[in-house]
């Protein structure tokens, strides 16, 4: 049996095509994934569509729990002391933040969908696009 799985990530994103080499220098962080616009989103599969977009992202990867703590608290700790140079970074460069929580609910185990004071806090000084990605999967029924 599935459980609920969460992950958190920022992007940076922007419809012009921009540096990403500078996001990783001045961030002092490797992103998880980098694309340009009109780049592939499937290399190996030629008829998918291109990246309208370029992007720069960094996730926590999947975690099964019910927290959103658990995957917040790793991405407020890893950019918390970074904004002046995300506001920097997004006056220079003309692009957008985001930040992303993606729950992923099997069999009925549902989260608490609750973001702390901290991470607002923080989400509000980048000036952050906040989205909540929620797919669930159909519930398996016991047997009776």
């Amino acid at each position: 049996m599935e459980k609920t799985y969460l992950c958190a990530y920022i992007l940076f994103s922007g419809n012009d095509d921009f540096p990403l080499e500078v996001i990783t220098e001045r961030l002092g962080i490797q992103p998880t994934l980098a694309w340009k616009v009109g780049e592939r989103r499937y290399p190996n599969l030629p008829n998918h569509p291109l990246q309208s977009y370029t992007g720069w992202k960094f996730e926590i990867q999947n975690k099964e729990t019910l927290d959103t703590e658990n995957v917040l608290r790793p991405l407020l700790e890893t950019f918390q002391s970074k904004t002046d140079v995300i506001n920097e970074l997004k006056e220079e460069l003309f692009i957008d933040v985001h930040l992303e929580l993606v729950i992923q609910i099997y069999d009925g185990y549902t989260p608490a969908l609750v973001i702390y004071p901290e991470f607002s806090k923080f989400a509000a000084e980048i000036n952050a696009y906040l989205d909540v990605d929620l797919y669930v999967s159909a519930f398996n029924e016991p047997e009776q």
